[in-house]
């Protein structure tokens, strides 16, 4: 009696540890993606054995400045906002590119930092492409777009570039619809491209509703004739980054590493009460072989405000004889996991995309789905994102995007018989 006593406390102790190592388990996983951070690559490529920079973008920067180098970080707009951009004189001034013709810390996913010259408007392109009616394809987007985190010449634009096709890469990191919007009038729209190509990256279906927060990009929706003129202002701006980006954007970031510190504190004291009631494993349970139904959460709202935007985009770029093409590129969850971090399966509409499709067809737009056309049908779709984990694209994946970018232009003969690919 005496030992299956002891037995049954024994077989009692490791089954409630086993039940906490798996809420916990659970927990982390959520507080991680919650939390933004992209330490899961950093741990995925060292186990594959892969060389890894461990140097900080600020560390980058300033080695490059040793050595000579103008260099600055890569500028992500969404941080400006809530702020409705950054303080200029009386007012305020919503930029988007970064300073012209400098050296350029992006990212690092690949074990070394993404790091490019930026074109003479600050983005990551060859200088001498913004040139009136000349250009075939404008691409805009966000950091898919823009190239994260890519050695230089790797990105979409570049290798259409290399395809014949006259291509302005427009992208900028952690952006959504609204400045796509923005950049598209302020860039793309003086110079009548072609084509203008709308990376739409799953999960912006959510950006739209955090950038409307923003009288001036919301401006850009309402009024088709406001712009803040930025094509024509770049050494003015290219002075102001200069001085921001050395002071007031540190400040900035520091607010900001703040404010993370404060959320990482209540993220993790609402897991650990969770957790004493094992409340994930437990909901897991409760859902076991997973909901039957997937909740985006302020679906209407969504899809609503992108429409609006979608249709203000295609007016704009119809009006000077261009025309506009949706570009949807899938979200690692839907290949990497068959459930999110709260246990609701993966399924065909998961950020909404069959209701994104379902409105931009409406609206007449052509679509090149990319999930559709290039990820399903892949053999092992998990290997076209960095070490297999929640991130971008390999250098695989971005060209294999390119490719179907490519297909759709020469099936729309707009001249690509007479093009030369770049040596």
């Amino acid at each position: 009696m005496r030992n299956f006593f002891i037995y049954s406390v024994l077989i009692l102790i490791s089954t409630v540890l086993g039940l906490y190592l798996r809420e916990v388990y659970f927990a982390y996983e959520e507080w991680e993606i919650e939390l933004g951070t992209t330490s899961r690559i950093e741990r995925a490529a060292k186990a594959a054995g892969a060389d890894w920079d461990d140097r900080t973008k600020v560390e980058v920067i300033r080695d490059l400045r040793k050595e000579g180098k103008d260099a600055f970080p890569a500028m992500a707009p969404s941080v400006f906002v809530d702020d409705n951009g950054i303080p200029y004189h009386d007012g305020r001034l919503f930029v988007f590119g970064g300073i012209s013709r400098a050296t350029t810390v992006f990212c690092n996913e690949m074990g070394q930092w993404s790091i490019y010259t930026s074109d003479e408007h600050g983005f990551n392109n060859e200088p001498g492409l913004y040139r009136p009616d000349k250009l075939d394809v404008a691409l805009v987007g966000d950091s898919f777009t823009h190239g994260a985190c890519l050695p230089p010449r790797k990105d979409i634009a570049s290798l259409l570039r290399k395809d014949g096709w006259r291509t302005l890469n427009l992208g900028i990191g952690g952006t959504g619809p609204l400045i796509y919007l923005a950049v598209q009038r302020e860039y793309a729209k003086p110079l009548r491209p072609k084509h203008v190509f709308w990376l739409f990256y799953a999960v912006d279906i959510r950006d739209s509703v955090y950038e409307k927060v923003s009288p001036t990009l919301m401006r850009y929706l309402k009024d088709p004739a406001f712009s803040e003129g930025l094509i024509d202002r770049q050494p003015e701006i290219d002075a102001f980054l200069r001085e921001f980006l050395n002071t007031g954007y540190q400040k900035k970031l520091d607010e900001l590493t703040a404010a993370r510190q404060v959320r990482r504190e209540i993220i993790t004291k609402r897991l650990i009460r969770q957790g004493l009631k094992l409340t994930k494993l437990r909901d897991r349970l409760s859902h076991f072989g997973g909901r039957t139904l997937v909740t985006e959460g302020r679906e209407g709202e969504k899809l609503a405000l992108l429409k609006r935007i979608l249709t203000r985009a295609k007016e704009e770029v119809e009006a000077w004889g261009g025309k506009f093409v949706f570009v949807y590129l899938p979200d690692w969850y839907t290949y990497g996991a068959k459930y999110d971090t709260y246990g609701i399966p993966i399924d065909e509409n998961f950020l909404l995309r069959q209701d994104v499709l379902r409105l931009v067809k409406r609206l007449g737009v052509p679509t090149v789905d990319v999930q559709a056309r290039v990820f399903d049908q892949h053999p092992d779709p998990v290997s076209l994102y960095n070490f297999r984990t929640y991130g971008h694209y390999t250098p695989e994946g971005y060209r294999l995007v390119e490719k179907e970018i490519a297909r759709f232009l020469k099936s729309e003969d707009t001249g690509g018989s007479d093009r030369k690919p770049e040596k």
